[in-house]
């Protein structure tokens, strides 16, 4: 006979795994599914940091207890071990082609605060990946590996979940399976959403890379082919390691020619990679589409990045992972003495407060407009040039967004002088991402879908 859970949590990142961990200690009987065998290793090219630790995110704060090896976010009480590496990010550089400066931060200065002067931290996401596993384990789910479910059929008491020659059924079902999520697309979640593109990134883990400064976030953009092509260079907590990915948003880009080009071309970034070595390969593909505004219905409840814009971050995706966990064992208590269900509309209005009006997935998408509304290398490089001092420390993509509208604002008058041709160019940064991304949209429209 089919055993039947209270829920099932389909995925295993950081989203799905704090979802089951709730559920489960709420003493519920929780199955927690996954395509991959093994559940700590990391498949997929991932920053691997935590956003924000110097400003609410999702309306909430990142703590790390060193001594206790505890990761916490302090509003939502959300607390578990990390007993693995960590490093303190403190600033975020982003370079024009040619090496002009905006600085979210000092780094000299946010180091003088130790832990609390920390933009970011930079973890082992597969070390990430055990700990969390330990404790969802200990809380007593069941976790069943190599399941990729390719159907989904909601009833009036429960959800049945199909995968891979097997069956499971629980009576609710969150859906924590990514970006590209399956489920989403399975139970018609996708259709009232508008799609930009796809984020395409390939990258590796490098040794002996040496921008001038350690414990910093760099990233830069060049237009080296018909779309923008992006890079991000990334600490990583082992000594003189990085991640280096490389980005695009259209298709059409070769992502070997936008690596070429910075670390071989370009003559400033060039001189970072003299010495690099290249110790692992990875890549990502990824929707890009506007979030879900209602992410539930039909018993199914959506987590982390599944109805998100394209991630929320490895802390976003937490942070909504637990609240789903929560608000389902909720529910699944209300059915049990009778009372009105409450547990799912607080969630659901979480998320439209939160991250539908409180995090505006046009801001999030605003951070790859620039280059695409300053679209020549000469001009981006002349406005970097403008910009004497420092913005505040941030690396958290909404506020760096402001900072950087702030700043333009103030550079405006000196561009209207001495370059009124790019006027009519940063005007455009006030249109939909609709818009701004129109061409790339246009040319990701024919691609298979990712499966």
């Amino acid at each position: 006979m089919k055993k039947k859970y209270d829920a099932v949590v389909v995925g295993a990142g950081p989203s799905g795994l704090l979802a089951a961990k709730a559920v489960g200690l709420a003493g519920l009987n929780v199955l927690l599914l996954d395509r991959k065998k093994d559940l700590t290793k990391l498949d997929r090219l991932c920053g691997q940091t935590l956003i924000s630790m110097n400003s609410y995110y999702f309306n909430d704060l990142i703590n790390y207890n060193r001594k206790a090896k505890k990761l916490g976010f302090l509003n939502s009480g959300i607390s578990f071990t990390y007993d693995g590496p960590i490093r303190n990010i403190k600033a975020w550089y982003l370079y024009s082609p040619d090496g002009n400066l905006i600085s979210f931060g000092a780094p000299e200065e946010t180091a003088k605060k130790g832990d609390d002067g920390a933009v970011g931290v930079s973890i082992d996401k597969e070390a990430l990946f055990r700990c969390l596993l330990d404790e969802v384990e200990e809380a007593g789910v069941t976790v069943c590996t190599g399941i990729n479910v390719n159907d989904i059929e909601p009833a009036s008491s429960g959800v049945t979940v199909r995968g891979s020659g097997k069956t499971f059924e629980g009576k609710y079902l969150i859906a924590a399976d990514g970006a590209n999520s399956r489920i989403a697309r399975l139970l018609g979640f996708n259709k009232e959403r508008t799609f930009y593109c796809y984020l395409l990134t390939k990258g590796w883990y490098m040794k002996n890379v040496d921008p001038g400064e350690t414990d910093v976030v760099f990233s830069s953009f060049t237009h080296s082919q018909e779309a923008p092509g992006f890079m991000f260079i990334l600490p990583r907590p082992y000594q003189n390691q990085n991640t280096v990915a490389f980005f695009t948003l259209d298709p059409r880009i070769n992502l070997d020619s936008v690596k070429n080009y910075f670390m071989k071309e370009n003559p400033f970034f060039s001189k970072w990679f003299s010495k690099a070595e290249e110790l692992k390969e990875m890549a990502s593909s990824q929707y890009i589409y506007s979030p879900v505004t209602v992410p539930y219905k039909n018993r199914v409840l959506l987590a982390g990045d599944t109805g998100a814009c394209q991630e929320l971050e490895n802390s976003g995706a937490m942070i909504s992972g637990w609240k789903a966990g929560c608000a389902i064992a909720a529910a699944l208590k209300e059915d049990r003495v009778g009372i009105v269900s409450q547990g799912i509309s607080q969630y659901i209005d979480w998320w439209k407060k939160v991250y539908i009006e409180g995090h505006s997935h046009e801001a999030y998408l605003m951070n790859f407009a620039l280059p695409y509304v300053i679209d020549k290398d000469e001009d981006l490089n002349y406005i970097f040039g403008l910009v004497k001092e420092s913005l505040p420390p941030c690396w958290n993509p909404y506020a760096a967004v402001q900072y950087i509208g702030q700043l333009m604002q103030g550079l405006l008058p000196i561009i209207q002088q001495d370059r009124p041709d790019l006027m009519a160019k940063l005007a455009a940064m006030q249109q939909p991402m609709t818009k701004i991304l129109k061409s790339t949209t246009k040319a990701c429209i024919p691609l298979a879908e990712f499966d």
